[in-house]
């Protein structure tokens, strides 16, 4: 199937089939390898979104293309797909955050006890550190398989993030976390 005349083979499927694939590696492989596991394949489905997403840029780079424009597109790329709608926020020197209110990943019933997008993770990373050049982390710090209002990615440098992350295992909350930055 191609979709919204991109030359890269997609395949739509049913946000269960998702949500079952999910399940199933979480529980056969435990949380933290079935997370890797998805994690990877978002990252790999990354590889196949990018050039939709900078489709029409001079040399297929992300740089020639204007920030707003930039993630106007990226939103714009997730919700004619049936994702949800991102829209982006700048948090800190060095740290932006993707915010989703009707992220498809997720599955408010679940009662997560913690995030769980961990395909979205791989692929954003993968988008993002692409049209960055660089390598970009993203981290999932709230989710509505949680229970949250929304999904939120921060992205930016491993350093960053993981200063975050640990920040927020300790207690502290995200403005907490980033006021130490």
């Amino acid at each position: 199937m191609r979709r919204n005349g991109s030359t890269t083979p997609e395949l739509a499927l049913p946000t269960a089939a998702l949500a079952a694939l999910r399940r199933f590696l979480l529980t056969e492989l435990g949380a933290e390898s079935g997370a890797r596991a998805l994690r990877q394949a978002g990252h790999a489905a990354g590889d196949a979104l990018y050039p939709v997403l900078v489709g029409g840029a001079a040399d297929g780079d992300a740089a020639s293309i204007p920030e707003t424009v930039f993630w106007r597109r990226l939103g714009d790329l997730f919700a004619a797909r049936g994702w949800g709608r991102l829209t982006h926020a700048d948090l800190h020197p060095g740290l932006g955050a993707l915010d989703a209110a009707d992220w498809m990943e997720a599955n408010p019933q679940l009662g997560a006890p913690w995030p769980g997008c961990h395909f979205t993770t791989g692929l954003l990373a993968n988008l993002l550190g692409r049209a960055a050049g660089d390598e970009v982390g993203v981290l999932e710090v709230e989710c509505r398989s949680r229970g949250d209002g929304r999904c939120r990615f921060l992205f930016g440098g491993r350093e960053a993030l993981d200063a975050v992350y640990e920040a927020l295992r300790s207690g502290s909350s995200l403005e907490e976390s980033l006021a130490r930055l």
